[in-house]
């Protein structure tokens, strides 16, 4: 679905939530057709199949939340914060993650399928074996993030610092702006076995 389209259809602010609803540990957590805006939620529970469907999350800081094997699809999460947060081995559809500050934040073994990431800073994002399928990345600084065995199928990357990323040699296919490449150029190089260096000092020392 475009973006136009799904954003749209969101809840608005007139049906905005303060907090995060109670969770039952005994059932799977659903969020569906909701707004929080100003919620605060830490935790150290592992949520299996968690689903976030038709949500938006605006201003809110999320600490500590594991979930495995979840769904997110349509799903808009701009200026929060993100602390140890993993969502693995789920699928992120029609979501964008805008401004958001973080750290320890992993994506691994997930598909993101029609995702934008924009004006995020989120250093050492955790992407090992994602499949990233029609994926924007825009102005984010993600320093130290981690493609190792990323798969991609569509990715677009613009006005982004990946400096010191890992496993970038698995962004092949990827387009990128050619004002990307310098941060991006030792991690590259590295990837194919090749040393910068500069009067015999490595450019990383």
């Amino acid at each position: 679905m475009k973006p136009d389209l799904w954003i749209a259809r969101l809840p608005d602010e007139a049906h905005a939530a303060g907090e995060f609803p109670p969770c039952d540990e005994q059932e799977p957590l659903e969020l569906l057709d909701l707004r929080i805006t100003g919620a605060t939620s830490v935790t150290d529970q592992l949520f299996q199949r968690p689903e976030l469907v038709n949500v938006v999350l605006d201003r809110c800081d999320i600490a500590g939340f594991t979930g495995r094997e979840g769904r997110a699809e349509r799903v808009l999460v701009t200026d929060s914060r993100l602390r140890g947060v993993t969502w693995v081995n789920g699928v992120l559809q029609d979501v964008i993650l805008d401004g958001l500050t973080g750290e320890e934040v992993s994506l691994r073994f997930s598909t993101l399928r029609r995702v934008t990431l924009r004006d995020c800073r989120l250093p050492g994002l955790d992407l090992t074996e994602v499949t990233l399928d029609d994926v924007r990345l825009e102005r984010c600084t993600l320093p130290g993030a981690q493609f190792n065995g990323t798969r991609v199928k569509s990715l677009r990357i613009e006005g982004c610092d990946l400096s010191g990323a890992t496993g970038v040699a698995a962004l092949a296919g990827a387009s990128i702006h050619p004002d990307d490449l310098l941060a991006l150029a030792p991690s590259l190089a590295e990837a194919v076995g090749m040393s910068v260096t500069a009067d015999g000092v490595s450019v990383r020392d």
